[in-house]
């Protein structure tokens, strides 16, 4: 009995452009529906693809702050941390968006 390399017994690609449909399978609001993959290069190519710079839409809604909405301006290499930080950290506060932001408005102040 031959033995598959482990990497190839994930997402195996249903079209040829190395992509496919596989099921949720953890426990969370998505449980049940499907999530699109694709196979992808490097990290280092990949990331020459992002925008350089991600808007964050958050929302609070508590019974001691009027609901508000609050935009963060995040470049590409910090998002995953980000948006972590916020999912830990964030209390009331929750994740409401996030979009593509080819530059950040001069007062966010978001380093070059």
């Amino acid at each position: 009995m031959s033995q598959e390399p482990e990497e190839g017994r994930f997402w195996i690609p249903d079209n040829p452009d190395g992509s496919g449909w596989a099921d949720v399978d953890w426990a969370s609001a998505s449980r049940g529906s499907r999530y699109h993959y694709r196979h992808v290069g490097t990290i280092a190519e990949e990331r020459m693809r992002q925008p350089p710079y991600y808007r964050v839409v958050t929302r609070i809604e508590s019974s001691k702050l009027h609901p508000h909405e609050n935009s963060y301006y995040v470049a590409r290499e910090h998002l995953a941390d980000f948006l972590a930080e916020i999912s830990l950290m964030g209390g009331a506060e929750v994740v409401w968006h996030v979009e593509p932001c080819p530059e950040p408005p001069p007062e966010s102040r978001v380093p070059d």
